[in-house]
């Protein structure tokens, strides 16, 4: 065994008995934070304690991975927490504010991509809740976690920062819930091609949202933009009739 690798053993053994030791929910997430940098530093990620999140930075780009305690954790009784992913990005932020015409999107949140529970990526669609109730079996449910953030969220994190796979890779649950958001990502990005090809898609999965998806366009042909109270689907419209896309 190298010394390196035996420095690693003796990290993981060092950080397996921090965590079999803690009894505080709040404690045990933060410890298990660190556990999910140290597995996931050679893709990037840092922990970020006081905000509970694993973040990679991409240039403007930041990738998160939100750990969210339980709100029926109790010591002795119950520690978990689940997992919310999150894209942010600087340049649709300076594009946003460059071209207010042109997003709908609230100043305060202008640097949104996409973002979602892990869960709604899973194959059970489920909250992908991680219980480190058990202190002794808290390193091996990370280290299964790993597995699936690596299978799932990484590949998730991949698929948005690349303008040629989002409209084919990214998952139906984004697109359905941040059509608008990624469209705005390519066109800032000299990716138009692609934002018609995502709005294409989006269009094809529910023939339902034609008729609001007109309505939109509408409006945003005639210089006008969708109320508050209108659906989703019509500020796709909008936002594809404004952006020259569909």
């Amino acid at each position: 065994m190298s010394s390196a690798q035996r420095d690693s053993r003796s990290d993981d053994e060092d950080m397996s008995a921090k965590l079999a030791a803690l009894d505080q929910p709040a404690e045990v997430v933060g410890a298990a934070g660190e556990w999910l940098a140290s597995r996931l530093r050679d893709d990037g990620f840092v922990w970020a304690r006081s905000l509970a999140k694993l973040e990679r930075r991409v240039g403007v780009r930041r990738e998160q991975i939100h750990l969210q305690r339980s709100k029926w954790n109790r010591t002795g009784q119950l520690v978990e927490f689940g997992v919310v992913l999150n894209v942010r990005d600087g340049a649709l932020r300076k594009w946003r504010r460059a071209n207010p015409d042109l997003t709908s999107c609230a100043e305060e949140n202008d640097d949104w991509v996409c973002g979602h529970p892990l869960g709604a990526l899973t194959a059970t669609r489920g909250w992908a809740q991680v219980d480190l109730t058990v202190p002794a079996s808290r390193g091996d449910q990370l280290d299964a976690f790993v597995g699936l953030l690596r299978a799932v969220a990484l590949p998730w994190f991949d698929a948005s920062r690349d303008p040629e796979r989002i409209a084919v890779e990214v998952p139906d649950v984004t697109v359905s819930l941040y059509v608008v958001d990624l469209a705005e990502w390519l066109v800032c990005k000299g990716n138009q091609e692609q934002a018609v090809r995502l709005v294409e898609r989006w269009l094809a999965k529910d023939p339902g949202r034609q008729p609001d998806f007109e309505t939109g366009r509408a409006l945003g042909h005639e210089g006008e933009r969708p109320d508050i109270f209108m659906s989703q689907w019509v500020t796709v419209g909008w936002s594809s009739a404004v952006l020259g896309l569909v």
